[in-house]
This record gives C-alpha cells, structure tokens and sequence, in this order.
C-alpha cells in the first residue's frame, strides 16, 4: 500500500494487486470521496472474475474492454476478454515514488501491451497521467472507474449539461431526458443501479459532485484521448451505500467489440505509445478551515 500526501488531499494506493486507488480524502474537510470495501480478508481477485461479485471498491482502471467480449478481429481474433478489463487483477510494478507521486506499469495479461500511470498531487487537486503502449496495432477500450461515494442530497452536474443521454440500465439503449443534475435517491430506485451514456455527438467536458454542505469534487480530462462520457449510479445493488462513477473513456458503451464495430474506439498503432490525463479537484464545505 503506497500513500500520497499533502496539506490539502491524502491518497491511497494498492500498489502490487489491481493498482487500486482506495482513498481519496480531502484533509481541509475530512471529506472520503471513495467508496470503501464491504468486507475484508476476501480472496485476491483473478482474471475473469466478475467484477461486481468481489470486494470491488475504490477506483480502477478498465482496459482493454468494460464488459466481456471476444476480441473483435486481428491480431488477436476471438480471445476472450475479461469483465472490467485486465488491469485490475493484473500485478503492477512500482517505477518511482515520492511523497505526492507515484509512477506505476502493468504487462497485458492476454493482449500485449504496457500500461503506466502516474499520481501527483497538485495542491487540492489530482492528476492522474496515462502512457499506454502496445507492440502490434490493437484496438482498446479505457474508461475510468473511480466509485465515488455520494451522500443525500449529492448533487451529480454535467458541464456543458447535455439535453438528453443514452440509458444502457437494462441492456437495450434508449434516450431519456437530462434533468440538469442526478441525484442517488430521488433518480433511481433503492436497491437498484443505472447507467448512461452521453450522446456520442456531444461533448461533455467536465462532471461535479457537490454535496449539501459544499464540499465537491470535479473531474475533467483529455477530451482529445477521451471524447466518451458514461455515468453509473447504485443505489445499493453493489454496494453499502450510494455511488456514483463518472467514466471519461475512448470508446462508445462499454464493450470492445460493440464499440469497435460503430468505429468509436482508439486503435492503438504499433510502437506509437498514447498518453492522455484526468484530473479530480477537491474544494472543502463552506464550514471547513
């Protein structure tokens, strides 16, 4: 476990196992922005295991598909593609570490490639950089899955705010109005999770959660690496409590080979490494010091 520090946010990190983001924690208000695990001591996690019936917790990343699916052609035609991707069963490897970064790789488990991260703290403010290289021209699906917890009356704004979005709850995809703001409990059912999609027309540049008291967080990223936006809201399907995660990714719904064949997904060329970014802005409650 590897922890970031500054005055104003406090990371944690599981560095060997999924290189998981377990906390991020705004120190000005004490304010824990992800979701925790449901339980301890549970089995290490392992390719093809289905995300949602482990310990899933915190903030992954997804790659080189979201849903499981078979790779749609060449070079690497019908291998089977693990649910939420490789990375977060995978073994990461430590490149550097001081006490507000953190450099990380991981090796592709069935397609080739090398993956890094780098966390640095920049005052209140996250920034998560990405270099993503393979050796043979492949097409991938990234999308960050950071699980933030939300409380009553969380407020979840879209910038700029888009007049519909694409509801993939139930697996057929259809349009349903955007009210301006999601809130857990007033928009979807106890018991019950949901996800969107922002029209792939349209660009969303920037998503906020903004509690009650005024403590808030804001996501932006590389819209050039990233055009595609997905929400997922639960309401306790999955897990205690309720949580939103905000998805910038490469590619249009969640599974490769669907996104691939609409030709809304980044082929990566060979020898031709990627890098793109997010970052996560915390600001404390009006009441904090």
């Amino acid at each position: 476990m590897a922890t970031l520090e500054n005055d104003d946010l406090g990371v944690r990190v599981m560095t060997r196992h999924g290189g998981r983001i377990t906390s991020l924690l705004n120190r000005r208000d004490g304010r824990e922005w992800l979701i925790g695990p449901r339980a301890t001591g549970g089995p290490v996690p392992r390719l093809d295991d289905v995300f949602t019936q482990t310990d899933h917790c915190g903030w992954d990343e997804m790659l080189p598909t979201v849903d499981p699916c078979r790779y749609p052609g060449e070079p690497y035609l019908d291998v089977a593609l693990a649910d939420h991707g490789e990375l977060w069963t995978a073994s990461w490897e430590t490149l550097t570490q001081t006490a507000t970064t953190l450099h990380q790789r991981v090796e592709g488990q069935r397609l080739r490639y090398s993956f890094e991260r780098t966390l640095a703290l920049r005052g209140a403010t996250l920034r998560c950089e990405y270099r993503c290289e393979t050796p043979v021209d492949t097409e991938m699906l990234w999308a960050a899955h950071p699980q933030f917890v939300v409380r009553e009356g969380t407020r979840l704004r879209l910038e700029p705010s888009p007049a519909a979005l694409w509801d993939v709850s139930e697996g057929a995809a259809h349009t349903r109005p955007w009210p301006g703001d999601l809130i857990v409990e007033r928009d979807v059912p106890a018991g019950g999770d949901a996800m969107w999609y922002a029209d792939p027309t349209s660009t969303i540049s920037s998503a906020s959660l903004t509690d009650p008291d005024g403590s808030s967080l804001t996501m932006t990223w590389d819209l050039d690496a990233a055009p595609y936006f997905g929400v997922w809201a639960d309401h306790g399907r999955y897990s205690v409590g309720r949580v939103v995660a905000m998805e910038p990714t490469n590619g249009f719904f969640d599974e490769l080979a669907r996104a691939s064949a609409q030709g809304r997904v980044t082929r990566w060329r060979a020898r031709e490494p990627l890098t793109w970014w997010v970052e996560v802005a915390l600001v404390p409650s009006s009441g904090a010091s």
